[in-house]
Formats: C-alpha cells, sequence, structure tokens
C-alpha cells in the first residue's frame, strides 16, 4: 500500500505562504515547502533585527528593501566570529581534557 502525503499544512507553511504570496510561483513553492517555511520562518526576523532587510511603510502600504552593504558587513562579522568558534574547539580539542 502507497503513503499518501499529508496535505495538512504546518503553521510555519501557513505563515510563509502568506508572507510569499508577492512572491513568482517558483519561489512561493521553495518558501512553502517543509524545510523552506522553516529555514523562512527563522532567517526573516533574524535579516529584519540585524537591519539586512527594513520595512517601511508608504500610506498602509508595506515597502521591503534590501540593504546590500549591511548583508556584506555582517556577513563578514558572522565569518570572523566562525574563524574565533572554530580556533576555540581546535585549542579544546588540544588541551589535555581527555
Amino acid at each position: 500500500m502507497a503513503r499518501r502525503k499529508s496535505s495538512k499544512k504546518s503553521y510555519s507553511q501557513q505563515i510563509a505562504g502568506v508572507a510569499a504570496m508577492g512572491l513568482p510561483a517558483p519561489a512561493q513553492k521553495i518558501v512553502t515547502s517543509r524545510f523552506g517555511s522553516k529555514l523562512f520562518v527563522l532567517l526573516i526576523p533574524i535579516l529584519i533585527a540585524t537591519g539586512v532587510i527594513t520595512i517601511s511603510f508608504n500610506g498602509g502600504i508595506p515597502s521591503v528593501s534590501f540593504n546590500r552593504q549591511r548583508a556584506a558587513a555582517v556577513g563578514s562579522e558572522v565569518k570572523a566570529e566562525a574563524i574565533k568558534a572554530a580556533e576555540r574547539v581546535r585549542q579544546y580539542n588540544d588541551s589535555s581534557y581527555r
């Protein structure tokens, strides 16, 4: 007996579907997939909090803008932190705690 996929959407898929209404159909399909919706719901607030994406309202209509310079700055900060974290892991592994 073949198992059918559940047609019920998760909450993250429902939220991502509403937020992605203005996107082209292929992008909507990716954003509303099981993995894509979870990534979307987690990533968008982070991008807004870091200032990479800004939302402004003009006459009650929201407009979204993407700040490329801020994205580059955040990317370099994340890269620097990742290098520091990798170095700390190497130091921990090299220590005599074993």
